[in-house]
């Protein structure tokens, strides 16, 4: 398989970018804490607490399930959101099927571990986020304003969580 690695900082930053527009499709941007290109790259995009959900006592079960799988599709939306956004937004091509078999293969395994989902319950959200994305990050007005995210977090090498709303608000028009 091809690496995973960023091949250099642009690389980096499409996929910081990729991150933060899956973050925001699946709703998940009041987790968001802020972005960086300093620093190790599993730490570019910080969540907030609330991210990390833990359980809480008085919480119901069905809440607190309900909660670990919008998570669930929050991080695997930020990490296809990484992948498609260098790829077809940067490198102008489509997922390699090895990175869509990576993707795959993750999903499951987390999908069983914090969710106790089944392959078939895992294979329709995923199918489903990945067809989606694929649309998403497709789109010329997408890719327009991801181009200029990803220069402008290269430029400020840091985004607050405000900063990020505010470059991504176009989203909200197309």
């Amino acid at each position: 398989m091809k690496t995973l690695k960023y091949t250099d900082e642009t690389d980096r930053s499409y996929g910081a970018t990729g991150m933060a527009i899956g973050l925001m499709v699946f709703d998940g941007e009041d987790m968001l804490a802020s972005i960086t290109l300093d620093g190790d790259p599993n730490d570019m995009v910080a969540m907030s607490p609330d991210f990390y959900f833990a359980g809480n006592p008085g919480v119901s079960a069905k809440t607190a399930w309900n909660q670990i799988l919008k998570n669930y599709n929050i991080g695997l939306g930020m990490l296809m959101g990484n992948l498609l956004c260098r790829h077809i937004v940067n490198r102008q091509q489509a997922l390699p099927q090895e990175f869509h078999d990576f993707l795959h293969d993750l999903a499951v395994e987390e999908g069983h571990e914090s969710c106790s989902l089944e392959d078939d319950e895992i294979d329709r959200l995923f199918n489903k986020n990945i067809s989606y994305l694929n649309r998403v990050f497709s789109h010329r007005g997408v890719q327009s304003v991801a181009h200029d995210f990803a220069t402008t977090l290269q430029q400020r090498r840091t985004l607050s969580r405000l900063d990020v709303l505010e470059l991504l608000d176009a989203l909200r028009m197309l």
